[in-house]
């Protein structure tokens, strides 16, 4: 199994694009706190989304391990940026 690849900037606005027009549905469901500080993020996503992922990171069937380690090092950063806009 490869390590997790960080997500470029391309990369970044083509999924942010699909995310804003509704192609992709990506949804911070639950955000709960565990009682040793950490938390626990819920999720809920399109097939089309999933798929994207899955070909992006080489894998035949969907991985929860593989995208929670793709969500804390790469996703966050995008979420939480807002609408695109075009100019």
């Amino acid at each position: 199994m490869s390590d997790i690849k960080n997500i470029n900037l391309k990369e970044m606005l083509e999924v942010k694009k699909h995310i804003d027009s509704g192609d992709f549905k990506v949804k911070v469901l639950d955000i709960q706190e565990n009682n040793d500080g950490s938390g626990t993020v819920n999720i809920e996503m399109s097939q089309e989304f999933m798929n994207w992922f899955k070909e992006r990171e080489g894998l035949k069937r969907w991985s929860d391990k593989r995208f929670n380690k793709f969500f804390t090092k790469n996703l966050q950063k995008f979420l939480n940026s807002g609408p695109q806009t075009e100019k």
